[in-house]
């Protein structure tokens, strides 16, 4: 059922639909003087009573996005393993594309077609395991050979990268091809502003291939930062929170309901691209000092006589609560699951293992520093380096909150 609605020079149509109609991703077209942009306006849940579609001096229409996702790192992989449970569950009905180096294609049939990229060998394997394990229909999910596989067949990219330089790579490849049918990219990396900012030029530079199935019909290609907050785990649980920088309000809402499949949260910041990139470097700064502040405070507390748990108690129920005291707890045998009681899978229970990396934790400060050029950051400059000493003791690729045990020698509680 159809129903228009006149707001000055554009229409609104609202098309309401059964509540047993499963949702689907719907793209509009809005025109705006000589250009016209498609944008991605909604991914409508089963309950659901209504799609809005609009017409701006042009004609709008709906259609089902290939989407391509690039980066099955730790945080990578659970990330694209919830826009399989969103298909499957009959959610955004799309074509998700994703690419790794290993190649093949997985089979026919099934709700959503996912391709995807990762320089690693161990991708696909590890992508297909996860996959089974839960159940998922995976009929439709193949792995391309390369980057520029992607950027010719998806409407949408993803991508979830460890540095700066290695966006910076991945984005020279991809828009190294004189097919790229990829209008939206959505670059859910921590890096700098100015980074975000570059790549976002050079991808508003290149050109889109004339046989684009383009959200965006202008001839260039748009570029958002969306970086991401909660970690592995609010990665496995499909609840992060993504900060969102974008040079327009239109693309902004492209980019809003390809993240909630992956989020419980978008926010979007300031009012250009890199915005979303400078959200995440104060953020981590917080996280980063706060996780140094509790960890030196219980273990204070361990000298002068407190057990961790019950200090940890004493300072949820206080003015010092915060995410590394009760969510993310530094301290063996502290953190436990609300509903359990059991320990909780935080790293600090897993002899610091998994988590929020240390050599990211390291290039997030640095990064913060590095911005502020002046040095007038005091606390991120000691965060760094306590960080940097306990990497140097226990490895890079251990959890940050390992600053407890190697700077601090706090002990927590054994059972």
């Amino acid at each position: 059922h159809c129903r228009m609605a006149s707001h000055g020079n554009h229409t609104h149509t609202h098309m309401s639909v059964p509540k047993h109609t499963t949702s689907t991703w719907c793209f509009f077209s809005i025109s705006r003087g000589l250009s016209t942009t498609r944008f991605l306006a909604a991914s409508m849940s089963p309950s659901s009573c209504s799609f809005r579609s609009y017409s701006f001096q042009g004609i709008s229409f709906m259609k089902k996005p290939h989407i391509g996702f690039v980066g099955l790192g730790a945080m990578g992989l659970p990330m694209l393993v919830n826009i399989l449970k969103h298909h499957n569950a009959g959610g955004a009905g799309g074509q998700v594309q994703s690419t790794s180096s290993g190649g093949g294609n997985a089979g026919g049939g099934g709700n959503a077609h996912v391709t995807a990229f990762d320089s690693s060998d161990v991708a696909q394997k590890k992508v297909h395991a996860t996959c089974q394990g839960l159940g998922l229909d995976v009929r439709n999910f193949t792995f391309a050979s390369s980057l520029n596989q992607v950027v010719r067949t998806s409407d949408v990219v993803i991508t979830m990268l460890p540095s700066p330089e290695s966006c910076k790579a991945v984005y020279d490849e991809m828009l190294n091809n004189e097919d790229v049918k990829t209008s939206l990219f959505i670059d859910c990396s921590t890096n700098d502003p100015n980074t975000a900012r570059q790549i976002a030029d050079k991808v508003n530079q290149a050109k889109l291939a004339p046989t684009s199935n383009a959200i965006l019909e202008a001839s260039n290609p748009v570029y958002v930062d969306a970086p991401v907050s909660g970690g592995v785990t609010a990665a496995a649980a499909g609840t992060l929170t993504f900060m969102l920088g974008a040079d327009s309000e239109i693309a902004a809402k492209a980019a809003k309901p390809v993240l909630s499949t992956m989020g419980s949260r978008v926010i979007t910041v300031g009012n250009t691209v890199g915005a979303g990139c400078a959200a995440k470097l104060c953020n981590n700064l917080v996280l980063a000092v706060s996780m140094a502040g509790v960890s030196e405070a219980l273990a204070l507390g361990e000298r002068l006589g407190l057990r961790a748990d019950e200090l940890s108690d004493v300072i949820n129920a206080s003015s010092g609560r915060c995410w590394s005291s009760d969510t993310y707890n530094p301290a063996p045998g502290v953190q436990r699951d609300a509903n359990s009681g059991e320990l909780a899978g935080v790293p600090s229970n897993l002899a610091y293992d998994g988590g929020f990396a240390l050599r990211l934790m390291l290039k997030d400060i640095r990064l913060a520093n590095e911005v502020a050029e002046d040095g007038s950051l005091p606390m991120a400059h000691v965060a760094e380096k306590l960080y940097e000493h306990t990497a140097s003791i226990v490895g890079e690729n251990k959890d940050f909150s390992s600053v407890f045990d190697v700077v601090y020698g706090g002990a927590g509680v054994k059972e």
